[in-house]
């Protein structure tokens, strides 16, 4: 039987992220008991000879690392390993989530069923939560298309659900950017907002229905500038969607005068965020889409 849809995830096997990584395989294995589904998952810091500290089900293919890579080299490496095995051209969706989220009860269900009936819908997202919420009234009145604002305020590798097709239209996550990186963030933002780029019909659900520790406001400056970068990048290529990047710079301004951030910080940010890299310079533009 095809799977319904592949997760490509990671967990850090010497981080004690075990009991975080059983509650996620749990929440799926409960969810789709019934249904078809497949996982790449990349143990970092595990040698060859090492088990991993899990019960893995059948369904998740474990792959192997001795060392750590940031966020997006990691799940740049199980894309490669997707469709090395076909598993793209297999599963019409494909998810990301942190080993750190989970599914409640009903969210990933009412997923996979919006994208069966609406096979003109390319990529859905919703927010996150340490107590997320029911998704049986959310889910059913979700008929309004995200703003490029709400898809880079809100949409997050633990809540994005995309077409594989659309996953392979736009290639990997951007190396560059995310935790382990000198950008420490923003990759996610950068793919999801060249996949809503990319989609036929996008939609939002405007309420926490996926689980994942909250968010942190105290973090916002140390992920500012990957973010940052992820948005001038999606500006230069769509300029209808410069009152996003204005806003994002505002955001950045009020961190420094509040002294969350540097203003060293702040001046290092843009000048890589409007730069040639990211379409804001003169001279040859460096591609979107990224090897995965």
């Amino acid at each position: 039987m095809a799977s319904e849809i592949l997760f490509i995830t990671t967990t850090d096997a010497a981080g004690g992220r075990s009991g975080d990584l059983e509650r996620l395989l749990s929440s799926i294995e409960r969810a789709l008991a019934s249904r078809s589904w497949r996982m790449l998952l990349l143990a970092q810091r595990l040698s060859p000879e090492a088990g991993l500290a899990v019960a893995l089900p059948p369904n998740v293919q474990l792959e192997r690392i001795a060392h750590q890579v940031s966020l997006s080299k990691a799940r740049n490496l199980m894309l490669r390993k997707a469709r090395e095995q076909g598993l793209l051209a297999e599963a019409p969706l494909i998810a990301f989530p942190d080993d750190d989220c989970w599914y409640p009860d009903g969210s990933l269900e009412r997923v996979l069923n919006l994208f069966r009936i609406d096979q003109a819908l390319d990529f859905w997202f919703c927010g996150y939560a340490s107590a997320p919420q029911s998704p049986a009234r959310a889910l059913s009145m979700d008929i309004r298309p995200p703003s490029a604002f709400q898809v880079a305020a809100k949409a997050s590798s633990n809540t994005i659900f995309l077409r594989s097709r659309i996953a392979e239209a736009i290639g990997g996550f951007d190396e560059e950017l995310g935790v382990g990186t000198a950008n420490n963030g923003g990759e996610d933002t950068d793919y999801a907002l060249r996949a809503y780029a990319r989609s036929r019909k996008s939609r939002f659900a405007d309420q926490a229905l996926i689980g994942h520790r909250d968010h942190d406001p105290k973090l916002r400056s140390r992920y500012f500038r990957g973010s940052l970068i992820a948005i001038a990048r999606h500006t230069a290529m769509r300029p209808m969607s410069v009152a996003l990047l204005l806003r994002k710079l505002m955001v950045g301004s009020a961190l420094v005068a509040t002294r969350r951030m540097s203003s060293a910080d702040f001046r290092a940010a843009l000048r890589v965020a409007f730069s040639e890299k990211t379409g804001w310079a003169f001279g040859p533009r460096r591609s979107n889409r990224e090897a995965a």
